[in-house]
């Protein structure tokens, strides 16, 4: 029982660290816009500002809420040429951004 406490408590510690240290775009404070994604393949994985947040198919719907401004948009999977963009959020507007990776011959 003690050790399932103390390797949950280290999670918690480092997802702590890593929201404070590489997602300061993504935390709710201030002025937003919102950015939507579609990617194919839809488990290719999406960073924004070289922090990591999962398959793309994930934030079709609901989109990503960010800071007003340019943010870099990379999108890659094994087997495919990964993908960059530059997309520039305004405060309260909605932004589709559509990628489709093209495979590796």
């Amino acid at each position: 029982m003690r050790r399932r406490i103390a390797s949950g408590g280290l999670a918690l510690l480092i997802a702590a660290a890593v929201i404070g240290c590489g997602a300061a775009h993504l935390k709710t404070d201030g002025p937003r816009g919102t950015v939507r994604f579609k990617g194919e393949p839809g488990d290719a994985h999406l960073f924004i500002d070289e922090t990591s947040l999962g398959p793309v198919a994930m934030f079709e719907e609901s989109g990503v809420k960010l800071r007003p401004g340019t943010h870099r948009i990379l999108l890659e999977k094994a087997g495919y040429f990964p993908e960059y963009r530059l997309v520039e959020v305004v405060d309260g507007t909605l932004t589709m951004v559509e990628i489709e990776l093209r495979e590796i011959p």
